[in-house]
């Protein structure tokens, strides 16, 4: 797993993606009553140069590039952008400016954009600059957990107040590995008191593991304990995104990732299981022998 920004940019971008209406309805409420639920949104793609860019780091200007239909036509949508910022980046009103104007000109449909502050930076909800008489003042949606209140969140009924209350968590707790294990329980039993189906449970559970870092060995056994008996694959899940977020640094990066990860979990399950997920990642039988220890042909025989 990456510890900083990619890897919490990671986990935000999928939950949102996962469970996008819950995120309208929790961050833009006014969207979500013009939005037209019978016609699902398309995605449109922020790392087109049209309307992308790159950061003071090198990433991608938008998070998410969402075109929203609504209940004045089926001609009408409108365009939502989202970023999500977690350590500090002084260039992202510049850029968040930047990807209105660019979707405004490639879509010709009216925009919005929201800027999520996971991190404890201070909110920036507006661009300005004014130079040789030419002036510009932009104002965008801005979020921060950092800011919101816990208490508030868990009385919240909206669904995606659960995943904000992680990552507001996530912040409380810092590196104490007892208050994250701690808090992952508040969250498991909260998301079990709500009444979702199978698919939004998952997606929030595994958000919760994720930014808790929960397959950390410096959590509780006991509590990882529960987990595995409440959400028994969580395990192979999260190794298929670690494998796969690596994958984004380079196929050998990958492999190696996953090798790491997979002797690690081999120490409590057993050379067998880590032999099954390679084989099921397509890895080839020479470098799981390598990695496990075993010989090509046990590893072959597991295929039976």
């Amino acid at each position: 797993m990456y510890i900083g920004e990619s890897w919490i940019d990671r986990c935000w971008k999928d939950v949102i993606k996962e469970n996008l209406d819950d995120a309208i309805s929790f961050f833009m409420p006014g969207l979500a009553e013009l939005r037209d639920y019978s016609i699902k949104p398309g995605a449109a793609d922020p790392e087109h140069p049209s309307i992308g860019g790159k950061s003071n780091k090198g990433k991608r200007t938008s998070d998410l590039c969402v075109s929203m239909p609504l209940l004045s036509g089926a001609e009408s949508r409108a365009i939502f952008l989202i970023e999500q910022q977690h350590e500090r980046d002084d260039t992202l009103p510049l850029r968040i400016f930047q990807s209105y104007y660019r979707a405004s000109d490639k879509y010709a449909a009216p925009v919005t954009s929201l800027a999520i502050y996971t991190g404890t930076s201070d909110p920036v909800d507006t661009y300005a600059r004014d130079w040789m008489g030419t002036s510009v003042y932009f104002k965008y949606n801005a979020y921060s957990v950092g800011r919101a209140d816990g208490d508030e969140l868990k009385q919240d009924a909206r669904n995606f107040a659960l995943p904000v209350l992680t990552a507001k968590r996530m912040l409380e707790a810092g590196r104490k590995a007892r208050k994250r294990g701690e808090y992952s329980l508040e969250l498991l039993e909260l998301i079990g008191e709500r009444d979702f189906d199978c698919e939004k449970a998952w997606s929030f559970q595994k958000f919760t593991y994720r930014l808790l870092q929960i397959d950390k060995d410096d959590i509780d056994p006991k509590i990882r304990g529960v987990w595995k008996m409440q959400f028994r694959p969580i395990d192979e899940v999260v190794m298929d995104i670690r494998i796969r977020d690596a994958e984004e640094f380079g196929m050998e990066k990958g492999m190696e990732k996953g090798m790491e990860y997979g002797m690690e979990k081999g120490m409590e399950k057993g050379k067998a299981d880590v032999a099954r997920n390679f084989l099921k990642m397509g890895l080839p039988l020479d470098q799981i022998a390598q990695g496990t220890g075993l010989s090509v042909e046990e590893i072959s025989s597991l295929r039976q």
